[in-house]
């Protein structure tokens, strides 16, 4: 009874380190690590963008400076002057 019950403990623990093995073997091919690193890149630059912009209209509103955007919208490229 010892004797099956560990061969079936070694057999289903085979089992699952195999299948562990099989799915980093997969996650680690070179095209799937560069996926993953691309999107990431591309997610921190975007999110990096995006706060940028909103502290610099946060800085823009508190020192009541013109806004680029605003100016280009409105049609007018140089500060009045």
């Amino acid at each position: 009874m010892k004797r099956t019950f560990w061969v079936a403990a070694g057999f289903g623990l085979g089992v699952y380190v195999g299948e562990r093995v099989r799915r980093v073997v997969v996650r680690a091919t070179p095209d799937q690590v560069t996926d993953r690193v691309r999107g990431a890149w591309t997610d921190a630059l975007a999110a990096g963008r995006t706060e940028m912009r909103a502290r610099e209209r946060t800085l823009r509103e508190t020192f009541a400076a013109p806004d680029p955007d605003r100016r280009a919208e409105s049609g007018r490229d140089a500060p009045p002057g």
